[in-house]
């Protein structure tokens, strides 16, 4: 074997020995505190509140329980609901749970079927200081620290279309919805 492979190898061989015996390759560190602070996270709520709300059929009020729709109603509610926000740059969507329109007997084809008309034209909208925006897409501007609740007013606005075809609506002919648990969720979106 040629000589100056022999010692180029056993070099190698005795750095990489002196290399593990010696231990590790010191490097200078150093550390300091900083004061960075605390941060708290926000909140978003939404809570009925004490006053009552009102159903009306155009511009006259209703007793829900004793009106009878039909096809081209557009039935509104309104009711004031208390939302706290806070958060910086706090934007949420608002929707009315379609879950919370539900058939009076979900077996009988025509509740379901009223149901369904109602639910697909359901709208929401909801004003108060502070709120921005057409539902769904809402900007809530923060309440101020500590998150005391400010009030709002949602209106949830219930159609049973009209179409042109006679009879179209048939299938949902003496129908049944409960209304009853009405349900707004907030979600924050950014």
């Amino acid at each position: 074997m040629n000589k100056l492979l022999v010692s180029a190898i056993a070099g190698a061989a005795g750095l990489t020995l002196l290399l593990g015996g010696a231990g590790t390759f010191a490097l200078w560190n150093s550390s300091a505190s900083i004061a960075g602070g605390t941060i708290a996270a926000g909140t978003l709520t939404v809570a009925d509140s004490a006053t009552a709300g009102v159903w009306k059929s155009g511009a006259t009020v209703i007793t829900l329980s004793n009106y009878r729709i039909v096809p081209g109603d557009v039935l509104t509610y309104t009711k004031t609901v208390d939302i706290v926000a806070s958060g910086d740059n706090l934007v949420a969507t608002a929707v009315l749970d379609p879950a919370t329109v539900v058939p009076t007997n979900a077996a009988a084809p025509i509740d379901v079927k009223l149901a369904g008309y109602i639910t697909k034209s359901a709208t929401l909208s909801i004003t108060g200081a502070g709120i921005t925006g057409t539902s769904p897409n809402l900007t809530i501007t923060p309440t101020a620290t500590g998150g005391a609740a400010r009030t709002a007013t949602v209106i949830v606005t219930l159609t049973f279309p009209k179409t042109a075809t006679a009879g179209a609506e048939n299938d949902a002919k003496l129908g049944s919805v409960n209304l009853g648990a009405l349900a707004v969720t907030l979600t924050q979106t950014a």
